[in-house]
């Protein structure tokens, strides 16, 4: 007949064994204590005089057993052939089991007052990245909050805290000498990098790799990777120098300036005539793997191999300087501040090929004097480089070196002028113009991309102009390198350029029919104004690529939407007007975005399936290779936008509000 302490320990145990939350059986041999010593602490635990959870015991209480102590925590059953969470046989349940990391125990007592033997083991299900699941902890917390442990694994464990805590403690003292942007620190994010120096984490590394660590002084504090990050946190977010000193730890501003020197003259040598200059790639190169199919097929004539390369110039605005002299040289009539101008040469797919200066911007100093300073000069050895027919696509700036130019024996194509007489150009020459421009724009967007890197979006202080040329080729050549081609996707630019040529010598009818009958009184036209939100319910529907097929372009498209919120009104009507006599004429009138006092007439002729043409009187609205931004507003409105008020949604239409209106 068993003894009422002999029942007792029975039912404790088990009600250990079945929350898996105290000493076992097992855990009692495994760790040499006797049940003599156990069954003592049992009957005091079940006794009316408990002590406090959060007191530990006294001298005396330990008389009977001095190598134990009662603790406020829960304890898990240590075993290595049964789990401390499900107390499951691994033999019986052949789950895959796993030991317990010593930095998963560490965590579960200081998180959560669960003590964790060393060399326990549960099943692995329990575990995810070494931390134990959400719902193995609450299975944990299920038993009594207070166990025994000896007083060996008490000191263990102290030591392990301790241990923990001295490196913990030591890698607090590193993170507090280390500074703020450190580029050393492995945890650093591909976000982080981007946001910083304007390229992934992985091309950071490439960059680094190019340059060889003898090329730049290294220290204790200052590593060549920090360098070279230090110089692109400049270049990316325009920072002053003092405040690059206190994001880098540095001395002091002119400490950050020789930092930047140094990391620009190592890339400017090792990484840039990789990526940059007309050295960099052959002419076969550029024919072969830069020049877009659109291009050639629109430029090339049958048999014709040549390189196509567009040219313009940028600019980099600086301060206004007290040099009277510096002043006037940089001062630009056309953008009425400050500034000097790189001048760059941009292959038909947005590559940039190189870029040269940066130049003057006085009168002196303008696109075709640049360009007939940089072929006089042989900069880069351009002039042995290019080859007779080489076509150089430029805009009307370069209007004065055309002739200079063709004595080099190259072609140019250039937009056409107006006419002083004329207000619109002729449906040919707008046929002709949209050709150029259609091939142009990347120059345009390769500008952009560099002024993302916001030094070069800023004013740029006057003590940098020496080393501006050297910072912007160092960005053109990171684009080069890491950023992705304006062009990538070429599989339409064959029907893209049958369309426009069969439709380059096509006159413009319906703008011969609207002038005909203007002057005409007898045929003149009469109009009546509608709500095209409940009228024109014939006019076509269209997607998003099919009026794309129309414009032959997408700017026209984004810019319909900024025209079209425009062009509503207040009350949210869209007015348009129809013919009496053909019902299949609309005239619509469209505010210039450029001038309060002009506004534009557009006339669309169309059936119940498309457009059948279109006419506008804007300097380009007569063309027919594609069509101007004006009439693809009205067009984008009434096919597509209507049905669709997602389209109209603008937060920015809100700030007008909030601004004061004097009038």
């Amino acid at each position: 007949m068993k003894t009422s302490d002999q029942s007792q320990f029975e039912t404790h145990d088990n009600t250990k064994c079945d929350a898996a939350v105290q000493t076992d059986e097992e855990y009692l041999q495994d760790s040499k204590i006797s049940t003599s010593i156990t069954k003592p602490y049992h009957q005091e635990n079940a006794s009316s005089t408990k002590l406090p959870i959060h007191q530990l015991p006294t001298t005396d209480s330990f008389a009977s057993h001095s190598n134990t102590i009662q603790l406020p925590l829960r304890r898990l059953s240590t075993s290595r052939h049964r789990c401390c969470v499900c107390n499951i046989y691994f033999s019986k349940s052949k789950s895959p089991c796993s030991l317990i990391k010593q930095s998963t125990r560490f965590n579960m007592l200081l998180t959560h007052n669960v003590f964790i033997p060393n060399g326990t083991m549960c099943c692995r299900k329990h575990l995810h990245d070494d931390e134990f699941k959400s719902d193995a902890i609450i299975f944990m917390k299920k038993g009594p909050n207070t166990c025994a442990i000896s007083d060996h694994e008490l000191m263990e464990l102290l030591n392990n805290i301790q241990t923990s805590f001295n490196e913990l403690q030591s890698l607090l003292t590193k993170a507090r000498s280390r500074p703020p942007i450190d580029f050393d620190d492995d945890q650093m994010t591909t976000d982080q990098y981007l946001n910083l120096t304007g390229i992934s984490k992985e091309n950071f590394f490439d960059l680094c790799s190019h340059i060889p660590s003898t090329s730049l002084k290294q220290t204790s504090l200052r590593s060549a990777r920090q360098s070279i990050g230090c110089l692109l946190v400049k270049l990316r977010l325009g920072l002053s120098n003092q405040t690059l000193a206190s994001l880098f730890s540095l001395l002091d501003r002119r400490t950050a300036s020789r930092v930047i020197d140094s990391a620009r003259n190592a890339i400017i040598k090792h990484f840039v005539p990789k990526y940059l200059g007309f050295s960099h790639l052959t002419r076969r190169e550029l024919i072969d793997n830069h020049t877009r199919p659109l291009a050639k097929l629109l430029f090339d004539q049958p048999g014709e191999d040549k390189a196509i390369i567009i040219l313009d110039g940028t600019y980099i605005y600086v301060q206004k300087s007290g040099n009277n002299l510096l002043q006037r040289r940089t001062y630009s009539l056309h953008k009425g501040r400050a500034l000097i101008k790189p001048m760059m040469f941009v292959s038909t797919d947005g590559y940039i090929i190189s870029t040269i200066g940066p130049y003057f911007a006085d009168a002196q100093n303008n696109d075709a004097s640049m360009t007939k300073h940089i072929f006089l000069t042989n900069s880069e050895n351009i002039n042995d480089w290019l080859q007779p027919n080489d076509l150089l696509i430029v805009d009307r700036g370069f209007r004065d070196c055309l002739q200079f130019l063709e004595k080099f024996g190259l072609k140019t194509k250039m937009p056409a002028f107006l006419n002083k007489a004329e207000k619109v150009f002729s449906t040919q020459e707008a046929n002709e113009n949209r050709l150029i421009t259609k091939i142009r724009w990347v120059v345009e967007s390769a500008n952009g991309r560099v002024k993302t890197w916001r030094l070069f979006d800023r004013v740029l202080p006057n003590s940098m102009i020496p080393i501006a040329g050297d910072l912007f080729s160092i960005v053109c050549a990171l684009i080069n390198a890491y950023r992705p081609l304006f062009i990538e996707d070429t599989s339409k630019d064959h029907e893209i350029a049958e369309a426009m040529i069969a439709r380059i010598h096509e006159s413009n009818e319906l703008k011969h029919y609207v002038q005909k009958m203007k002057y005409d009184s007898k045929s003149q036209l009469k109009w009546v104004l509608i709500n095209s939100n409940d009228a024109v319910q014939d006019f076509p529907h269209f997607t998003l690529e099919q009026l794309n097929n129309i414009t032959l372009g997408i700017y026209q498209l984004k810019q319909a939407r900024w025209y079209t919120i425009g062009h509503i009104y207040q009350n949210g009507a869209y007015v348009v007007k129809v013919a009496k006599q053909r019902r299949d004429l609309l005239r619509a009138q469209i505010q210039s975005r450029h001038r309060n006092a002009v506004s534009y007439n557009i006339y669309i002729q169309y059936n119940k399936s498309s457009i059948l043409a279109w006419y506008c009187t804007c300097p380009c609205g007569s063309r027919v290779v594609g069509c101007c931004s004006h009439i693809a507003s009205v067009m984008w409105y009434l096919s597509l936008a209507r049905h669709d008020s997602r389209l109209l949604r603008e937060r920015t239409s809100t700030y007008l509000s909030q601004i004061k209106d004097a009038c």
